[in-house]
């Protein structure tokens, strides 16, 4: 072996034992975090309140209701995390504590998830079993370096559950192309998929194309699947709730286009561009299989299709990031996309240490020292040491104040209306969306607030502040500023109170 091929070799193992090393002080803190969310009993996030008090009202059979009578609520999303995070409430569990539970175990889900399809392909190609199993680590653990998943993870939301059950049929679609019959097994967690939410589609349709060009009666035997159990879904939804299911999910769930968020789509990529270098470089590897589907098709080798399959749902996973440019989006939407460049990463240092006789090209060395830089620059907590300690004082004094208020209460913060044993009575985003949209008529709201029907508003910001202002139309505001002028601050947040 030449002086060189030796130093590049060293180089290439040190940058491996660097970014393991890295990824494992990641994964502590990313416990160390989950830990206190679970135990944390105020909001991380603006949606966790609604969610939280949805699958109440679904498991209480109040779900999917009129929103032109006060009080109403919109689902936005499909109900399945909801039912399942209700019945752990149903069960003890404290209700947010059991919603960030479920999708802490759903984020574990994708981890291994990633993991396993990273080692499927790579032992497919013929790696060796050490090697495969470090790229799988490797590709399933690189989730939890990113800022997204950071954020996200530890919410009750519906999002990650979403992601885990979409991963899930994809796994199932891979080995679908060998063994047709998982094809149903893949069909079923679409279908969940999407009655987690609605918008899970780049999974199922990634796999279904490439199944239609290799193996169409697999793949119309997925797609017939799916449309009977989600057909039947939907059917009984609709039924159960008088067609409110339909106009919840369908017309309700509006959002107004937002294209500063141009800005916020760059800088998520900038951030994670090393992730992107390394996934480029995985796709690369696989690009010679794409190229031979692509002109073979029905003739091509299962080892292509799989290729092919996890190229297509990279191309409709990074077309979907276009979603964010809608106001509402969060970083939930680059999550999907960020779980498809970890396997095409795990891809790209599986081929940096598991080539024949253990040598590395340069080019491949990259992904693996791309990944450690990345893991290095990349903050390692998505929420401050003492953030869980210092609000929750004041937090419990105001959840103290709306308990005793002598009228109903319109927050922000709806976690804090369910710690105060109230109800949610109107969320403010979603409204603000259908009021401007001329969907709902914010018209009897308004009197209502003149006619200070209400103890006191609590919001984020003040009129002026970008997140007040998305939530609260000009009207609205205006009808707030006239019956409640008076102002106080409790921890980061602004009671608007009568005089």
């Amino acid at each position: 072996m030449t002086r060189s091929k030796r130093a590049s070799r060293i180089l290439g193992r040190v940058a491996l034992v660097a970014l393991g090393a890295l990824l494992a002080w990641h994964l502590y803190f990313f416990v160390l975090t989950a830990v206190r969310a679970v135990a944390y009993p105020y909001e991380l996030d603006y949606g966790e309140g609604i969610v939280w008090y949805q699958a109440r009202q679904l498991l209480a059979g109040e779900a999917f209701g009129d929103i032109h009578r006060f009080p109403g609520i919109v689902f936005h999303y499909t109900p399945l995390f909801q039912a399942l995070s209700g019945l752990l409430e149903r069960l003890g569990f404290d209700g947010l504590a059991a919603g960030r539970l479920l999708s802490l175990l759903s984020t574990a889900a994708m981890v291994i998830l990633v993991a396993i399809i990273v080692r499927h392909v790579a032992l497919r190609s013929g790696g060796s079993k050490r090697g495969s199993a470090i790229a799988a680590a490797v590709g399933g653990l690189i989730l939890l370096i990113t800022f997204p998943v950071k954020i996200w993870a530890p919410l009750m939301r519906v999002d990650m559950l979403a992601f885990a059950l979409s991963l899930g049929g994809l796994w199932c679609g891979l080995l679908a192309v060998r063994r047709p019959r998982l094809v149903h097994l893949a069909a079923v967690l679409f279908v969940l998929a999407v009655y987690t939410k609605q918008t899970m589609v780049a999974a199922p349709a990634a796999v279904f194309l490439v199944l239609l060009l290799f193996r169409p009666r697999t793949a119309v035997a997925g797609i017939a699947t799916s449309l009977v159990l989600g057909s039947a879904a939907l059917a009984a939804l609709a039924l159960a709730t008088d067609g409110g299911f339909l106009r919840h999910v369908f017309l309700y769930n509006v959002n107004r286009i937002a294209l500063d968020r141009l800005g916020w789509i760059a800088s998520i990529f900038a951030s994670h561009l090393l992730l992107i270098v390394a996934a480029t470089i995985g796709l690369a590897g696989m690009a010679p299989a794409i190229r031979r589907f692509a002109a073979r098709r029905s003739q091509a080798s299962p080892d292509d299709a799989e290729a092919a399959m996890l190229g297509a749902y990279l191309a409709l996973t990074t077309a979907s990031v276009a979603l964010v440019l809608k106001s509402g989006s969060g970083v939930n939407y680059f999550i999907e996309w960020i779980a498809v460049l970890a396997i095409f990463a795990g891809l790209a240092v599986y081929r940096a240490i598991a080539l024949e006789g253990g040598r590395a090209t340069p080019i491949r060395q990259v992904a693996v020292i791309a990944l450690a830089v990345q893991a290095a620059t990349l903050p390692v907590l998505p929420y401050s040491a003492g953030m869980f300690e210092k609000r929750t004082a004041a937090l419990d004094h105001l959840a103290g104040r709306i308990r005793d208020a002598d009228g109903p209460v319109i927050s922000d913060d709806m976690v804090l209306l369910l710690r105060a044993g109230r109800p949610v009575l109107w969320e403010p985003a979603i409204f603000a969306e259908l009021g401007a949209t001329g969907a709902w008529d914010e018209r009897p709201f308004i009197r209502m607030i003149d006619e200070r029907r209400f103890a006191m508003f609590v919001t984020v910001q003040e009129r002026g502040g970008k997140l007040f202002d998305q939530r609260y139309n000009p009207a609205v505001a205006d009808a707030m500023a006239r019956a409640y002028p008076r102002r106080e601050k409790i921890s980061g947040l602004t009671l608007h109170l009568p005089e």
